[in-house]
């Protein structure tokens, strides 16, 4: 038994060792706020999983995990394009979704192996496959050509042994002695050779060089079925795993004859030998590698291979391009967006638990889904973030969020007076849905900040400023106190001349709770709140004395994370805000936890916090005349130094 356990692990009432004992206590872990600028988005695709969360951070890894901006309906490419432009804090959790007719890009090699995109969509179309050298002797290594990535290399992989023969010469052979290899004789003689002849040199070396080089130049086909070496006064006969297709590669050479006349020449035997495999084993070693890995490299990230049944020899350093991927995006719907919420889940339901701070469906507008939408935002604490048609009015938009019935902080419905934006891979300004800018600045904004009156870097025009028009009083009354908000012309913002979301309010009617900063702020401290630091808790003890242990860690977990929270060093500027405003109130003690509910296994701890408020009024009370009484003080103003100041009395003579 060890004399070293953490605490809780020794049952110290029942020691009966004399000793030391080393009860190792814990310290209470901190919290930490999760991450608030990791956006969901919805749509198609041109590579990647289907159904499943892809990271990316910015649009050049989007154009090498789900494939570059196409301009279609639901392309997730085109949201991250334009959202990201608002500025680069901002990070993506891509869903990737298929109407079924999906298919990966593919390429059957010599009829021996087949490369398959690992993916579907048509960016596997730019995949390359060769075969090379290997490093090893009888090796050979596959090569898989990503576009934007560096080349995977499969090095080392084996082919058949080939099978051998040595001809092993004592002495210059005589005039008309013979060796015969694969049924082609080969005859020494004295006189200028011809057709299979090879002549005598004064040395065995000169005769032996004269011997490889008419073996090497030779197409007799006998003689070509091998290759050849000399080392030293031995002649090394090799069969060629490659030459007629590589039919007497490994096992196979072992039945081509060798033979000889003369008491000059020993040979290793009748036959070659030591043959072992053929090229299937070859193309079945090249498959596991690319699925599998090796020593050097890990499975294939771009492709799956697939060994046909084939003793063909490979053909060297022939690029091979897939081809046939398809994204199967053009029969998408509203409802492949939305998906199921059975395992394995699809669509939207794939962004169960992946903590996103907010979310779209990429041009989705079935109002009749935002019900459901609103149901899965409030249940993963995420924000919701949609927009009406292109074109549309900010009397039909206020319509749609009444009949929708989304009375709810869990939703931000934006009018669809769609922006323009410039989409630099395809080189051309066009218009997109206002959720994908609502995405951006919510991704480039820490969760206690409003989107009003914040710059969208990257629009260019709506379809409202491009008619030369602006909304009204009445229109933008409207819009603020009924549940949705539009993208400004830029004349129109506040703050100076740029585009800018109109109100930053969310869909409820809740006057307290219908900022969209209220919505990300609570989501954020929700999320805080069940951490593990928090879920540490479950299973300790509690008593019911005043000084209990338990709570006040508990107490003090809160507390530590509050005063982080209100400190300026995490809020906005130098000595400025924090996140939250001071005091907060952190409750956990027998008051709020009597016996009776300690003895149900509960613990409770009220955490009230107060939000910073958003300023939307700035009011500049004026003053000013000839006769205005101006007193300048070093201490702030009162509110009651705005009254009346002025000197309106006479003197009448």
């Amino acid at each position: 038994m060890s004399n070293t356990f953490l605490d809780g692990q020794q049952n110290l009432s029942a020691l009966t060792v004399p000793g030391v004992y080393g009860d190792i206590v814990l310290p209470t872990g901190m919290i930490l706020g999760t991450a608030t600028n990791i956006e969901g988005l919805v749509g198609v695709g041109s590579w990647g999983p289907l159904n499943a969360r892809i990271p990316m951070s910015t649009p050049a890894d989007a154009a090498l995990n789900v494939g570059p901006p196409v301009i279609r309906p639901y392309d997730i490419s085109t949201y991250i394009a334009a959202a990201s432009q608002v500025g680069g804090a901002i990070g993506f959790y891509g869903i990737r979704v298929s109407d079924g007719t999906d298919t990966a890009a593919t390429a059957t090699i010599q009829s021996a192996i087949t490369i398959t995109g690992k993916y579907t969509g048509i960016l596997g179309n730019g995949i390359q496959f060769s075969i090379q050298n290997g490093s090893l002797a009888n090796s050979f290594m596959g090569v898989v050509a990503f576009p934007g990535y560096p080349p995977e290399q499969f090095n080392n992989i084996l082919g058949p042994t080939p099978a051998s023969a040595a001809y092993t010469f004592s002495a210059n052979p005589a005039a008309n002695d013979v060796i015969t290899i694969a049924g082609t004789a080969v005859t020494f003689v004295n006189a200028t050779p011809t057709g299979n002849e090879v002549l005598i040199g004064t040395t065995l070396a000169f005769t032996l060089s004269n011997l490889l080089a008419m073996l090497l130049t030779s197409t007799d086909t006998g003689l070509s079925k091998c290759n050849y070496a000399l080392a030293g006064s031995v002649l090394k006969v090799i069969a060629s795993q490659t030459a007629d297709g590589g039919v007497n590669a490994g096992t196979a050479g072992n039945s081509l004859t060798v033979a000889k006349t003369s008491t000059a020449i020993t040979v290793s035997g009748a036959t070659l030998s030591g043959g072992t495999g053929t090229w299937q084993t070859f193309w079945t070693n090249l498959a596991n590698a690319i699925n599998n890995g090796t020593p050097y490299h890990g499975p294939s990230a771009y492709v799956i291979a697939t060994a046909e049944t084939s003793t063909v020899a490979p053909t060297l350093s022939t690029t091979v391009q897939l081809s046939g991927g398809t994204d199967g995006a053009a029969n998408v719907t509203d409802a492949t967006l939305m998906g199921e919420d059975v395992s394995p889940r699809t669509g939207m339901y794939a962004l169960r638990n992946s903590l996103c701070d907010c979310f779209t469906l990429c041009d989705l507008s079935t109002e009749a889904d935002y019900a459901a939408i609103v149901s899965f935002g409030l249940s993963e604490t995420m924000l919701p973030i949609f927009a009406t048609t292109s074109g549309d009015t900010v009397a039909d938009a206020l319509s749609i969020r009444v009949n929708a019935g989304i009375d709810s902080p869990w939703f931000w419905l934006i009018v669809g007076d769609y922006p323009t934006f410039y989409d630099s891979y395809n080189g051309v300004s066009r218009l997109i849905n206002p959720s994908a800018f609502g995405i951006g600045i919510v991704g480039n904004l820490s969760p206690q900040q409003s989107p009003l009156n914040k710059p969208l870097q990257g629009v260019s025009a709506t379809q409202t400023s491009t008619l030369g028009q602006t909304y009204s009083d009445t229109e933008l009354s409207q819009i603020n106190t009924g549940g949705i908000d539009v993208i400004l012309p830029a004349s129109q913002s506040p703050g100076g001349n740029y585009y800018s979301f109109a109100t930053g309010r969310n869909a409820s009617s809740n006057t307290a709770a219908n900022g969209v900063e209220y919505t990300r702020m609570t989501n954020f401290l929700i999320r805080a709140a069940q951490s593990k630091a928090a879920g540490s808790f479950i299973g300790q003890l509690q008593s019911i004395q005043p000084t209990d242990e338990t709570r006040a860690n508990a107490k003090s977990l809160f507390d530590g994370f509050s005063a982080q929270l209100a400190s300026a060093s995490v809020g906005l500027g130098i000595n400025g805000q924090g996140m939250i405003d001071t005091p907060w109130l952190v409750q956990c003690d027998a008051n709020n936890n009597p016996a009776n509910l300690q003895a149900l296994g509960y613990l409770f701890l009220y955490w009230q916090v107060r939000y910073l408020n958003v300023i939307r009024y700035f009011v500049v009370k004026f003053q000013g005349g000839g006769n205005v009484t101006v007193t300048v003080q070093s201490t702030p103003p009162s509110p009651s130094q705005f009254t009346s100041a002025a000197n309106t009395s006479t003197t009448q003579s």
